[in-house]
């Protein structure tokens, strides 16, 4: 079962790099049709960790469950918002769709793209940073300063990335259009950048600054 929550959890994020990559892509038929597979899978997602919710009024409240569970719901709450927005924008990817697009739920489902992938990050990041925790602990002095190191690197792309991409234009909703990526490539590495800036950032955050119980 953890590998099939593995692979899922593979292919949402696949398909978040491919639907973030639409000012690149242009094909709005593709883009409706992968939007509709990553909301099944996170529903699916979501079954298969149902433990999630039962298990979410036993047990302390330490720091580190705390910023998880907020975390959790911030992203479940964009989500939602991602697939009622993209409802009001079919009509731009289906034919058989009648629903006119407007400003308003444009600029709502740009938003809520924008700042799902963020926070996607961010929990993969939680997840990842135990991971990268146990390799760490493998190495010696030397070899945990090139992590450090690497971490660092990692971030400081991510920010490069991120000024690249222009996510904020939609994050912060100024009502503009981002510059699109020269190409399919160009647009994923921008967005595998962040990913490993935000990834490297998360590590850096918890074994440097914040020491949760």
């Amino acid at each position: 079962m953890r590998a099939v929550k593995i692979l899922i959890d593979v292919v949402m994020y696949g398909s978040f790099l491919y639907l973030m990559s639409y000012g690149a892509i242009h094909d709005l038929s593709q883009h409706g049709r992968v939007g509709i597979s990553l909301f099944v899978l996170f529903v699916i997602h979501h079954v298969l960790n149902r433990w999630f919710y039962k298990t979410i009024l036993k047990g302390q409240w330490n720091a580190r469950r705390i910023f998880l569970n907020v975390t959790d719901w911030i992203l479940f709450a964009l989500m939602i918002t991602m697939a009622i927005s993209s409802i009001f924008m079919s009509g731009l990817a289906f034919e058989c769709s009648s629903i006119k697009t407007t400003q308003t739920s444009r600029q709502l489902h740009l938003a809520s793209c924008s700042w799902g992938f963020m926070v996607m990050l961010v929990h993969l990041g939680i997840h990842l940073e135990g991971v990268l925790k146990k390799l760490e602990n493998r190495c010696n002095t030397w070899q945990r300063v090139l992590f450090f190191v690497a971490y660092i690197a990692a971030i400081a792309a991510g920010i490069y990335c991120f000024k690249e991409a222009q996510l904020y234009v939609y994050m912060f909703v100024t009502g503009g259009w981002k510059l699109a990526a020269s190409s399919t490539t160009a647009a994923v590495l921008q967005l595998l950048g962040i990913s490993a800036g935000v990834c490297a950032l998360m590590r850096v955050v918890k074994s440097t600054f914040v020491k949760f119980p």
